[in-house]
């Protein structure tokens, strides 16, 4: 009983149908709870698999099962980003709309958050053209004693314009699943928006930086770029200390990889200066090879904040479950602060020191995706 939190009320009917919903329950962690049971289906889908579960009692081992699907820390910010053409002459704040409740635009099956108030775009350092949102979300969560069932975390959506190219630049920072359903809400209606007031091509669509839009090449040069040989001022790289790789199924390995065919589906390499290992240093590996997460140590000094850091640049989707859409997430895994008597919010000294890797993370997208339309090689 030792992993258990023997103070949690069991959800059953209703309540354990709406906790199930949640989207940091996948499917296959029901369809796991089931197959433990004895209990077989033929789809996976949770559509189905939370009916077959619901119509019995959940036990205090299955349920603890399931609280250790919840992400280990949902309050660490992580950052995704998105680019798109822009056309119009009005600043950001005037082109944004006058009215805008966000919990509206949440279309959910299973209700289980809200947003709290009703947060407001703002400029950033009076730039009207940088504009922000902050906003407190709610969850009711079912894994833990009604006392502590409420839970709230922050998001945020920051948009600025890249007046030399004529582009927004949008900036996704999100904690819990709920605040990236949240943060792709409010960015389906902004754009629908801006189209509507004609400051944006009807025909535009916006840009994620995915896994599926690099060579397998570039993608090593990709996230090394962004690691081993940043240019960054504010961030100095000291090593990389983990990566996460794989074998392309359909490229034929290198003789000296040869022990990984049909042996090995995912590899995580745990050390010390991994960018001098055989893996991400010998460059006859890479056409043949899926680098998805790389794992670097930095030094930081940004805004009046020195100290260390673990930064994690990767495709968390496609880790978990191979999807070559998986869409690049950045998030700092360690820090440590040199000023350790200064009073410091370490959730938003993470989020000033990942937005220092902003600029160089889209503009060496630029240079490494794939063309659309293109053709796809190693």
């Amino acid at each position: 009983m030792s992993n258990q939190n023997i103070d949690s009320i069991l959800p059953q009917g209703e309540a354990l149908r709406t906790y199930l919903a949640q989207p940091y329950i996948s499917a296959g962690d029901i369809k796991h709870v089931l197959k433990s049971r004895g209990v077989f289906i033929n789809s996976s889908e949770k559509e189905h698999s939370i009916p077959a579960l619901t119509l019995s009692l959940i036990r205090p081992s299955e349920f603890s099962e399931l609280q250790l699907a919840y992400t280990t820390k949902e309050d660490n910010p992580k950052i995704t980003t998105q680019t798109i053409k822009w056309q119009g002459e009005d600043t950001l704040l005037d082109a944004i709309p006058t009215v805008m409740d966000v919990n509206k635009l949440l279309d959910l099956e299973f209700v289980n958050f809200k947003v709290l108030g009703t947060p407001e775009f703002y400029p950033v350092n009076k730039d009207l053209d940088t504009i922000r949102m902050d906003y407190l979300l709610e969850r009711v969560d079912r894994s833990k004693s009604w006392a502590d069932s409420h839970k709230n975390f922050k998001g945020s959506i920051e948009i600025k314009k890249n007046k030399a190219q004529d582009e927004l630049i949008l900036i996704y920072t999100h904690t819990a699943p709920e605040t990236k359903t949240t943060n792709k809400a409010l960015s389906k209606h902004l754009i629908s928006h801006f189209k509507s007031v004609k400051q944006i091509s009807e025909s535009e669509q916006a840009t994620s930086i995915r896994f599926c839009d690099f060579t397998n090449q570039n993608r090593f040069n990709y996230l090394l770029g962004l690691t081993q040989h940043s240019r960054l001022v504010a961030l100095s790289f000291q090593e990389v200390v983990d990566i996460g790789i794989s074998p392309d199924p359909d490229i034929l390995l290198p003789a000296a990889l040869d022990w990984m065919k049909e042996k090995i589906r995912n590899l995580d390499l745990k050390g010390f200066s991994l960018e001098h290992s055989d893996f991400l240093s010998e460059v006859s590996y890479r056409p043949s090879l899926f680098l998805h997460r790389i794992d670097a140590k930095f030094r930081f000094s940004t805004s009046g904040l020195d100290g260390d850091c673990v930064i994690s640049l990767g495709f968390p989707e496609f880790s978990a479950g191979q999807k070559k859409d998986s869409e690049i997430e950045l998030r700092i895994k360690q820090i440590s602060f040199d000023n350790t008597g200064r009073s410091i919010d370490k959730n938003d000294a993470k989020e000033t020191i990942l937005k220092e890797l902003e600029s160089e993370k889209i503009e060496t997208f630029k240079t490494l995706s794939i063309p659309a339309g293109g053709a796809v090689s190693p």
